[in-house]
C-alpha cells in the first residue's frame, strides 16, 4: 500500500548500454532524486536489453542497480514494468532493488490517484510481427533452452538482438498509434483507471480521455535518455513533465 500523500515519479525508455555516457547522467538523477518523491516507477527498457541472469549482467548494469539500492534504502519505493528489451527479470531484481515487478501492466493507487501503468509495446494490436516475436521471446520454455547454452554463446545471442531489434520492424515506429492508444484507454477508465501512462512510444504527450462518464489522462514517457524528462505525481495537483 503505498500512502495517498507520496508523490510518485515515473520514466521508461533510458536504454542505457556499455560505454553510454547516459549511463552516469542516470545514476546522478538517482542520487539527486527529490527526497520528497516516495515511489519512482519505471516503465521497461531501462537497459538497451537486459536478460534476468546474474551471469550476463555488465559493468553498467551492476553500476545502475547499485544506485537503485540507494535510492531504495533512503525509503523511496521501486516499481518496474518489463518493456520489450527486458526478459525473465522476476528472479533477478525482483524484491532486491525493486519492491514490485510486473511482466504485463501494474495497477495502484498513488499520488491520490488510480494508476494504470504499461510499457506500451502491446498497445498496438495490428502490430503482428511483434506480437509474434514477443510470444516467442517471454515464453518460458524458450528462455530454458536458452539457459542451457554456453554463457559465451548466450552472451553472443544476447549481443545480436541487441543489435538486432535496432533495426527492425520500422514501419510500426515511424508514430504514435493513437487510435489504438485511445481504445485502450478507454477500456482502463471504464473500469476505474484515471492515469494510465506508457512508455515505449518515446513520445512526450498528454491526452485526456472520457468513456462511460468516466473522465482520465493518458501520458506518454518521453525516452529518458533524450531529454532527462519525466513524470511526477503530486497529490492534490495535476500531473506533470519535469525536466531532472
Amino acid at each position: 500500500m503505498i500512502p495517498a500523500d507520496v508523490p510518485i515519479a515515473l520514466l521508461g525508455d533510458a536504454h542505457l548500454r556499455a560505454d553510454d555516457p547516459e549511463v552516469e547522467a542516470f545514476v546522478a538523477f538517482l542520487d539527486d532524486l527529490p527526497r520528497d518523491i516516495g515511489v519512482l516507477a519505471i516503465l521497461g527498457d531501462l537497459f538497451s536489453t537486459w536478460i534476468g541472469r546474474p551471469e550476463l549482467a555488465h559493468p553498467h548494469h551492476t553500476r545502475v542497480v547499485d544506485a537503485l539500492r540507494r535510492l531504495r534504502a533512503r525509503g523511496c519505493r521501486l516499481l518496474y514494468v518489463e518493456g520489450n528489451h527486458d526478459f525473465f527479470l522476476r528472479g533477478l531484481v525482483a524484491g532486491d532493488p525493486f519492491d514490485a515487478l510486473t511482466e504485463t501492466t501494474l495497477d495502484l493507487a498513488a499520488g491520490g490517484r488510480r494508476l494504470h501503468l504499461a510499457h506500451g509495446d502491446l498497445v498496438n494490436r495490428h502490430d503482428r510481427q511483434y506480437r509474434a516475436w514477443r510470444a516467442v521471446s517471454k515464453n518460458r520454455l524458450f528462455f530454458a533452452a536458452f539457459n542451457m547454452l554456453p554463457r559465451r554463446r548466450r552472451q553472443r545471442l544476447v549481443d545480436d538482438l541487441e543489435h538486432g531489434m535496432a533495426r527492425t520492424n520500422m514501419a510500426f515506429r515511424g508514430g504514435f498509434p493513437v487510435a489504438e492508444s485511445l481504445l485502450y484507454a478507454r477500456r482502463r477508465i471504464a473500469l476505474g483507471s484515471e492515469v494510465l501512462v506508457f512508455g515505449h512510444f518515446h513520445e512526450e504527450r498528454r491526452i485526456e480521455v472520457g468513456e462511460a462518464g468516466r473522465t482520465g489522462t493518458l501520458f506518454v514517457l518521453p525516452a529518458w535518455r533524450m531529454g532527462h524528462r519525466y513524470l511526477r505525481i503530486d497529490p492534490g495537483a495535476p500531473p506533470a513533465f519535469v525536466s531532472a
